[in-house]
Parts: C-alpha cells; structure tokens; sequence
C-alpha cells in the first residue's frame, strides 16, 4: 500500500500531542481504511485523530468487532471514541434486514452498533474509491490514451456490479454456512453476469451440494436480494451507486484493474483525486463533523 501510505494529510507533525490532547479518536478497521480518511479529512487533523484499530495501545485486532469493541471501552472510560465500519458489518452480525435494507435513510437510523458506530452505506471502503470519471482519468494517463465518454465508463461499471450479483449472493451464502467468503477477483476473468453464472457459480453449487442440500434454495433467495439493488430506472451512475451498496466494491475495482492490466495498488491515488475533485461522501463529511463537535 506505498501509494496510499505517503499522503501529506498524514504525516501532521502534531498526531502525537493530538492523540492526548482530548481531541476525539475516530478507530477504523484497517490501515488501508487510515490513510484513506486521512487524505479526505487531512484537514481536520488537529481537531481529531483517526486510528487503525489494530493500533490501539494492548490491542492488535482488526476489524469491524474489533472496532466496535474499541469504541465502547473507551466511552466507558470516559474517551472521546467515534468508529467508522464497513456495511459488511451488519452481514457478520446477521443483521439480514438492514444487509438487505435499501433505503438509506432508514439503514442510518437503525444504528446497529450504537450512534457513536458509523456503518457505511456502500458494502466496504473500497467502495466509495468506484467513480467513473477519476478511474477514466487514470487509465488514460496511465496508458496514454484517450478518455472514454463518461457513459461508456459508468456503463462498464454497472455490467461490472450485475457480473458480481451472484458473486455477492455467493458469499452470503458461504456466510450462512460459516464458510469463508470467496475472493474479490475470482471472477475477473468472466466477460459479464451470464458467464459467471454459467462458468463459475454452478461448480460453486455442485461443491455447495455436498453438504448442504439446500443451497440452491438459499443462494436463490440472496441472488433476488441482491438483485434489488439495481435500480433499474435510475441512469447509469445512480445504478452503479445504488448496487456498490451490496456487492463487493474491492472487486469491482479488481476487474477494472484486470480488464485493462492496471497492476498498480491505485487505491491511493483515486482516494487523493477524489479529495481534489471535491468527492468525499457528504455521509462521512457529515459524521466527521459530528465527531469533531462532541
């Protein structure tokens, strides 16, 4: 992650008097997820501090429980602690009604973890890194080309999300099962949904089969739930927008990084041209401020 490490919104020569200073720490799951809000909010460094949870001082675990866990000790101390996980989240506490919610306003309100515990709308951080626009931008400069129309971008992303319906409806049933997820790019090499439903979701079933003869039944009614992300009637950004809240938005940029042999982690420099472009979330713009105000 050396593209996402050397950020100048993280290098504030101040964290270590920040960090006991009373300002309120906001924990995250990963040091991915760090660098990422500290380029956003790079400038509101001073009036709080982001911190990988696995950094907290006599802990080393990650994660959305380890996040949740953090926030509610060091409240219960008195501390200042905010927390920010993925929509996944709500998928590991079999929270199947908010996994499945796709009204926002009332997926904010539920508050599962507490109202100090931000879930994100969008399935994990990597997901709100898809814009269209600024992946465009670095294709082109990266291979010299010419950008594409903005529609035929947006409209490779959407075929994208419906090729990863069944991928998502796959690892909520894996989930349901206690089995480990799949990867984020096993199905890269598959032109569209079609042929990962052909090519690669039957063999998933067959070994599924074995031991849980129902999986068809229960992968059927994931694939419809998640299917109901796709606004159907909305334009193409919107669509992209509204499905990038239920499959897995790190393979989303797997395949774009496959179909057009990007090899580098670009994970960095889409979150800095996302900062310059002025598109950080208002959602999370809004529950930092909120932090900063407590």
């Amino acid at each position: 992650m050396g593209a996402v490490k050397n950020k100048p919104g993280l290098q504030a020569p101040n964290q270590l008097f920040v960090r006991y200073s009373g300002v309120p720490v906001v924990y995250v799951e990963s040091e991915e997820d760090y660098y990422i809000f500290g380029e956003w909010f790079k400038d509101q460094l001073s009036r709080l501090e982001f911190l990988a949870v696995n950094n907290r001082l006599g802990s080393s675990a990650s994660g959305c429980g380890a996040v949740i866990e953090a926030v509610r000790t060091e409240v219960a101390s008195g501390n200042p602690a905010w927390g920010i996980v993925d929509r996944d989240a709500v998928m590991s506490a079999d929270r199947w009604d908010l996994v499945h919610e796709i009204d926002d306003s009332c997926f904010d309100s539920s508050l599962p973890f507490g109202q100090r515990v931000k879930v994100l709308r969008r399935w994990e951080m990597e997901s709100y890194l898809v814009d269209g626009d600024l992946l465009e931008q670095h294709r082109s400069e990266l291979l010299m080309q010419a950008p594409r129309s903005s529609a035929e971008v947006w409209g490779e992303l959407l075929a994208d999300c419906q090729a990863l319906i069944p991928h998502a409806a796959l690892n909520a049933t894996h989930h349901d099962y206690k089995k480990s997820g799949l990867g984020d790019g096993c199905t890269d090499r598959f032109q569209d949904r079609e042929e990962v439903e052909s090519s690669f979701v039957e063999n998933i079933l067959i070994s599924l089969e074995k031991h849980h003869l129902d999986c068809r039944d229960l992968y059927a009614q994931h694939l419809n739930q998640v299917a109901a992300f796709d606004t159907t009637e909305a334009p193409l950004e919107p669509r992209v927008q509204s499905l990038l809240r239920r499959v897995h938005g790190k393979a989303v940029l797997s395949r774009f990084k496959s179909r057009h042999r990007i090899r580098d982690d670009f994970r960095g420099l889409l979150a800095a041209r996302i900062k310059t472009a002025g598109r950080v979330p208002e959602e999370l713009s809004d529950f930092v401020q909120m932090a900063m105000n407590s």
